[in-house]
This record gives C-alpha cells, structure tokens and sequence, in this order.
C-alpha cells in the first residue's frame, strides 16, 4: 500500500484535503511536476502534500481553485481544515517546533513540556487519568527539548503565572529542581523565563495555553483546550494570539524580577523539604 492509499479522507479535514488534491490531480492527468508548475513549488512539494506530510498553504490552494475551475473548494477545505480540530495535530506540531527558530509561549496552569524537568514530567503524567505510559512519555517531552541544545537554538519566550510556580507537583525537591531549571533556562540570551504576579488579576492568557512558532517564513501557534488543543497555520488567528501573548507580557514581571520570585518560591519548596 503507498503512503497516499493510507490516507483515509473520512479521517479528519486535512486527510480530505490531501486526498482530494490527488483525486482532481490524477482526474485532470496531470502529474506531480505539473501540478507544481501551477502553484510554483516543488515536486517533493506536491508530493507531500497529497501524502499528509506536509501541510499546503492558503495561497497555494487558491492557485489550484483558479487553474483548475474548483470554484473555490481547496480555499474552503482549507479554511475549515485550519478551524476545526484535527486528531493528528500533535504529530504536525512537533515537526514544526523542532524547525522553529522562534517560540513563544504562556501557560497559566503547569510547566511547558519544553522546560519540564524529567522528575516534574513523571510526577505531572502519574497525576493524570490519562492512561500513559510514564517512562514513554518523559522519554519524549526530553527529546522534544533538544531543541534547545541545538548550536543555533530558536529563540524562546516564556510567560507563567505565579500559579505555575506554586502549584505542587510531585513534591518539594521535584517542585525546587524543577524551578531551578527555569532559572537556568532564562539566563540564556536567547531566552526569557517571566512571571505574572497574582497581583495582575485577570489578563487574556486565562483563556488557555498559548504558543506561537516561526518556522521560516511562517508562523503557526497552538491553542490549549480541555479536551484536546487545536493547531492553527495561518490567518487571522494567529495574529490575534500574537496580541494576547503581549498582553500577557505587558502585566509580566521582569526577567530579573521574575527571577527573584522563583529563587523565593524555591526557598518556600527548600523549607517544605527539611521541615
């Protein structure tokens, strides 16, 4: 069976799209290099696309919709493929986070998987009524973060709220190497690690986790959710989570002073741990 008759175009709205790409493709006798002469990229290009690899952009699908007379169907698919949610956005996100060369990221409720220790990673998956595997899952949130051990590393932007710091997870040594580790992180200079204090009140960041990735030319950003997040590739969307993030920040502490209130919630975790 070849990669593109694995694609089950019921599966979710991007399997349609590259199904369909295919379909209207082989329908029209054209071939890979030919249908890229139309769109302007590369044959691998198509390729890619039409096997689930990779994920086509906006412009492209309407160079299709007009070359081919589709009144618009690829531009649509397209649209509602970025807006609902797909099963394997995790599988696309990691492949665009280790070709990002800048991360931005909020979290309000735990430790990003990128600065977990493995320590607080075991602890937070033996917390969750997801039935995971422990030692399968701390084995890949480490490697997702050798990213960061890269010559070239992306640049990276943190925010947390104070919660974050404080909220136990695992106990007092995982809680004060694990905060150790941030303070670490952010005394890289391409890194920041800040907090928001409690004393900031609401902000927009209460509505979910946000990351935001450049990959190239692009950027693509991901939204958590209760019951599973949702990647978002291109339109207004992305630009509006841009704002929020510097909303986020605008209420933020400062990196030395964000690096002050971890060393003194550390202390707290210190004195849990002799007491």
């Amino acid at each position: 069976m070849s990669v593109r008759e694995s694609i089950d175009p019921a599966s979710s709205l991007w399997a349609w799209l590259a199904f369909d790409l295919w379909f209207h493709r082989t329908q029209r006798g054209l071939s890979l290099a030919q249908t890229a002469m139309i769109v302007h990229v590369t044959r691998a290009t198509v390729s890619n696309w039409e096997a689930g690899r990779l994920r086509p952009r906006d412009v492209y699908m309407k160079r299709l919709d007009e070359a081919w007379n589709t009144g618009g169907h690829f531009e649509r698919l397209y649209m509602f493929a970025c807006s609902g949610h797909d099963p394997d956005w995790y599988k696309q996100y990691l492949q665009y986070e280790r070709g990002a060369t800048n991360i931005e990221v909020y979290h309000g409720k735990t430790v990003p998987a990128l600065l977990q220790t493995e320590a607080y990673t075991r602890a937070l998956v033996a917390d969750s009524d997801q039935k995971l595997d422990i030692a399968k899952e701390a084995e890949a949130r480490l490697e997702r973060q050798e990213i960061l051990a890269k010559d070239e590393p992306p640049y990276l932007w943190v925010l947390l709220d104070q919660e974050v710091l404080e909220c136990h997870v695992g106990g007092p040594d995982v809680m004060e190497e694990q905060l150790s580790y941030l303070i670490d992180v952010g005394r890289s200079p391409r890194s920041a690690v800040r907090v928001v204090p409690r004393s900031a009140g609401r902000h927009p960041g209460h509505d979910g986790a946000i990351q935001i990735l450049r990959v190239g030319s692009r950027e693509v950003a991901y939204v958590g959710a209760q019951l599973g997040g949702r990647l978002i590739e291109g339109g207004d969307e992305i630009a509006k989570l841009a704002i929020r993030f510097a909303q986020i920040g605008a209420v933020a502490l400062s990196k030395s002073e964000s690096r002050d209130l971890i060393e003194q919630t550390m202390r707290t975790y210190a004195d849990d741990r002799v007491a």
